[in-house]
């Protein structure tokens, strides 16, 4: 490696261990709970726990197993809670913090060891001809905007 490789590398580092630090400094203050969703719904704070909206016999049943304090799901989070807002009497929505004291409990039920949305007892679908998975990352096998249709869908399909 030449000294100029060298120099580049050290540079890294050094970003990186600064990014480090700022997400750690930054990430307990970034909240979900100032983010809006309907009356009832767990926001977040520390560890947050299980919370449900919308009847129990609902045509859609979607239970999304996420890191709801951590900013790395929130746009999945305000996805699903805007869709079941716009169809509260059809979708029973379970929000559990995938760190929360009610997570080994809820990732034993869904067979599952990574965050999942799980709509109607499936995580995956075919959406405009491409796979969605609603597992891991946002971003990566889904985007949040894939939500709302594959739940309308859904919906069409319950009749």
């Amino acid at each position: 490696m030449s000294s100029g490789e060298k120099k580049i590398a050290v540079v890294l580092v050094v970003i990186l261990i600064a990014m480090v630090g700022v997400y750690f400094a930054l990430g307990s203050k970034m909240d979900t709970a100032q983010m809006p969703g309907p009356a009832g719904m767990a926001g977040g704070g520390g560890a947050a726990e299980s919370s449900s909206v919308g009847p129990e016999d609902a045509k859609v049943k979607i239970t999304a197993l996420v890191p709801i304090v951590n900013p790395c799901h929130a746009a999945t989070v305000a996805a699903l809670k805007e869709v079941q807002a716009a169809h509260p009497n059809d979708i029973h929505l379970t929000l559990i913090d995938f760190l929360g004291p009610d997570s080994t409990e809820w990732k034993q039920k869904l067979g599952v060891t990574c965050a999942t949305v799980n709509i109607n007892g499936q995580y995956t679908f075919n959406l405009e001809g491409r796979t969605v998975t609603f597992q891991q990352q946002e971003g990566g096998s889904y985007r949040p905007a894939d939500l709302r249709p594959v739940i309308e869908d859904a919906l069409k399909s319950a009749g």
